[in-house]
C-alpha cells in the first residue's frame, strides 16, 4: 500500500497533465420499460429480538463505559429470530438456520432472506416449516440507535440529524459522538472465541432440553460469515479433541455460503511472534482496534441507515441530504472517493456530490448500485439512474492500487454528468431512480441511452429491489451496517489454523472434520448477474421477470439435510 506521502505526491504530479475541467453533457438514458407484475409470497412470519443474558464480554483490556451502551446489555447476545407465523406457542420445525454477517455486516443483513425463506416454506404444504436466526455480532451493542429508532417510530428521518448533529435530547439520551480508536480499548478483546462461545451459546440456551442440533441446526454466513461458519464447525468449545460432544461439527446439520464459502480453511497461518506482537499493538492502540473499510467510518454507516431511511419513506422527493446533514470532512471525502468521474473531478470536487440533484431513492442507488459505486463488496444490482445525462466512469480506476484501494470495480460503472451550468451549479435536473425490473426484460433486454448507442445495463444484471435494501438499512431495533468491526476478529482468523492458536484460546482443532458436514456454497461469480450484496437481496416476488437463484436453493439444502424437528419456546 502507498503511503500518504506517496499519494500526494502521486496527485501533484498527476496536476500537471489534467484534462478540462467540467462541463456538462452526454448520453441520456432511455425511458424505463413498464414493471414487471407482482407475485409476492404471502408473509407469514412472526420477527423478534431475542437476547441472551448472562454472557459477559470478555474483559481482558478494560470495560466498556456505562454511557457509552445506550442499546442492548453488552454482556447479553443479540440475534433477530424470523419463525412461522402462529397463534400462540411457536410452530414446530424441521430446521433452523443461524446467519452470520459478513465484514461490517449486522443482523438485517439477513431481514429479506429471513422473512421469505421463512414465509415460502409456510405456503409449500409438502416442504416442512423452518426458522431463521439472523447473529448481531456483540459490537453492536454500542451502536447507539436512538435517533434512529425515534425516526422510525415517528416517520421523520429529521429526528436522526437533530439526535446524532445538533444534541437534541431523545428518550432520556443525548447522543455522546461516534467512537474513535483512543474510546474502545476494550475491543482488543472482541475477537473470534467470543463470535463462536456467542453462537454456541444461542444454541444451548434456545434448543429445548433433549434436541439435537446436529438434526435440525444449520450454520450460514455472507461474505466473511462463510469463513465464520466455518470456524465454528472447526471449533472444539471445551479445548480438549477426545471429548466430541462440544465440537462444532457435531452441533449442526451442515453449513451455507451465501457469496463467502464455507468448507475447510486453507490451513495457513501467520507465526505466533507476529499474531503475538499485533495483537499487543491493538491492545495498547499502537495498531488500530477499528477495522474500516476505505475510509468508511462509523459517521458513515449511520448516514446509510439515514439514506435508507429517506429512500422508504420519501422515495421520489428531492435529496436535501448534503444541506441538512452537517457530516465530517471524512464524510466529505468518502462521498468525493465514490462520486468522482476522474483524476481531474477528484482532485478539484467540482462539481462536487451536492451539486447534483437526486431523489432520496437515487442517492441510495448511486451510493450502493454496482453501476455506481466500484467498491466489490458494496455492490448491489438494483437498477439504474434516469432523468439527466449519464457519462461512464474512469476514478478511481488504474489508479486504484496506488491510492491503496482494492477490490474496485474498472469497467461498466458510471456517473451523472449535469450537475447545471459551471456558473450555476446544482440548477441541473432532478435525477431519479429506475428499479430493477425496469431497465429491461426478455423481449427489451438492453438498457441504453436514448440514441441506442451506450450501453448501461441489461435485464438479466438486474435483480435487486432498491426498496428492499431501503428497509434492510434501518429498519427495526436492529440495521444493516455494523459501526465498530473489530480488527482483532480477522487478526484471531489468521492464526487459527497455528500450532500456538491454543494458547490464545482458539480451539479451531477439527479442519479435517468440516467436510464430514453437507455444504452449501451460492456464489455471485456462479449467477449471471449477480453481485456480492445479490445473494441477500435477489427479488422472490416477480418470478415472471427473473426467478431467485438463492432462496429455493438454500429451502431446499436445509430440508434435504435435516433428520429431525424441534419445537423452539
Amino acid at each position: 500500500m502507498k503511503t500518504s506521502l506517496q499519494i500526494a505526491w502521486i496527485l501533484v504530479v498527476s496536476m500537471f497533465f489534467l484534462p478540462a475541467c467540467y462541463q456538462p453533457g452526454g448520453p441520456v438514458p432511455e425511458a424505463p420499460v413498464a414493471p414487471a407484475s407482482l407475485d409476492p409470497i404471502p408473509q407469514s412470519v412472526i420477527v423478534e429480538e431475542v437476547l441472551i443474558e448472562d454472557a459477559p464480554y470478555p474483559r481482558g483490556n478494560g470495560e466498556i463505559p456505562g454511557s457509552f451502551v445506550l442499546g442492548w446489555d453488552c454482556d447479553s447476545i443479540r440475534f433477530t429470530r424470523y419463525r412461522p407465523e402462529t397463534v400462540g406457542t411457536p410452530k414446530e420445525v424441521q430446521a433452523i438456520l443461524i446467519l452470520i454477517p459478513g465484514f461490517m455486516g449486522g443482523a438485517n443483513s439477513f431481514d429479506y432472506i429471513g422473512r421469505q425463506l421463512v414465509s415460502m416454506a409456510e405456503a409449500d404444504a409438502g416442504a416442512g416449516s423452518l426458522e431463521v436466526w439472523a447473529v448481531d455480532r456483540r459490537t453492536n451493542c454500542l451502536e447507539d440507535l436512538t435517533g434512529m429508532n425515534a425516526a422510525e417510530a415517528a416517520g421523520d428521518p429529521s429526528l436522526v440529524v437533530d439526535y446524532y448533529y445538533h444534541g437534541v435530547e431523545m428518550g432520556g439520551n443525548v447522543f455522546q459522538g461516534f467512537l474513535g480508536e483512543s474510546d474502545v480499548p476494550f475491543l482488543s478483546e472482541f475477537g473470534l472465541k467470543l463470535l463462536m462461545d456467542d453462537i454456541r451459546k444461542i444454541i444451548a440456551q434456545m434448543l429445548p432440553e433433549g434436541a439435537d442440533p446436529k438434526e435440525t441446526v444449520f450454520i450460514g454466513g455472507h461474505s466473511a460469515g462463510g469463513g465464520y461458519a466455518s470456524f465454528f464447525a472447526g471449533w472444539d468449545f471445551d479445548g480438549d479433541a477426545m471429548v466430541e460432544e462440544d465440537e462444532g461439527f457435531n452441533n449442526c446439520a451442515g453449513l451455507i455460503g451465501l457469496d463467502g464459502t464455507v468448507g475447510p480453511r486453507s490451513g495457513d497461518f501467520i507465526e505466533e511472534s507476529e499474531y503475538t506482537q499485533r495483537l499487543a499493538e491493538i491492545r495498547s492502540g499502537a495498531s488500530p482496534r477499528l477495522s474500516l473499510l476505505m475510509g468508511v467510518t462509523p459517521e458513515a454507516l449511520a448516514l446509510f441507515e439515514l439514506i435508507g431511511m429517506n429512500a422508504h419513506l420519501f422515495p421520489e422527493a428531492e435529496s436535501t441530504l448534503t444541506r441538512d446533514v452537517p457530516y465530517s470532512s471524512s464524510v466529505s471525502g468518502l462521498m468525493g472517493l465514490l462520486h468522482s468521474r476522474d483524476l481531474t473531478h477528484f482532485i478539484t470536487g467540482t462539481p462536487a456530490f451536492a451539486d447534483f440533484r437526486y431523489t432520496n431513492e437515487a442517492v441510495l442507488g448511486v451510493f450502493f448500485d454496482d453501476n455506481f459505486n466500484p467498491v466489490g463488496i458494496l455492490q448491489t444490482s438494483m437498477g439504474f439512474l434516469q432523468g439527466g445525462e449519464v457519462v461512464e466512469k474512469e476514478f478511481p480506476g488504474d489508479l486504484a492500487g496506488a491510492l491503496g484501494l482494492f477490490g474496485i470495480q474498472k469497467d461498466g460503472v458510471f456517473i451523472p454528468w449535469n450537475a447545471g451550468p459551471p456558473t450555476a451549479l446544482g440548477t441541473g435536473p432532478l435525477y431519479s431512480w429506475v428499479n430493477f425490473d425496469e431497465v429491461g426484460n426478455a423481449s427489451d433486454p438492453y438498457y441504453t441511452d436514448t440514441t441506442g448507442t451506450q450501453l448501461y445495463t441489461s435485464w438479466r444484471e438486474e435483480m435487486v429491489d432498491i426498496q428492499v435494501v431501503a428497509l434492510s438499512l434501518y429498519w427495526g431495533d436492529t440495521n444493516f451496517p455494523e459501526w465498530y468491526y473489530t480488527t482483532r476478529i480477522g487478526l484471531d482468523g489468521q492464526a487459527a489454523s497455528g500450532p500456538y492458536a491454543s494458547d490464545h484460546g482458539l480451539y479451531f482443532f477439527h479442519n479435517d472434520r468440516i467436510e464430514d458436514l453437507p455444504l452449501l456454497n451460492i456464489r455471485a461469480s456462479e449467477q449471471e448477474g449477480y453481485n456480492h450484496q445479490d445473494v441477500l437481496f435477489a427479488a422472490a416476488d416477480r418470478p415472471s421477470h427473473r426467478e431467485s437463484e438463492v432462496l429455493g436453493p438454500m429451502m431446499d439444502f436445509v430440508f434435504a439435510h435435516s433428520t429431525g424437528s424441534v419445537t423452539v419456546p
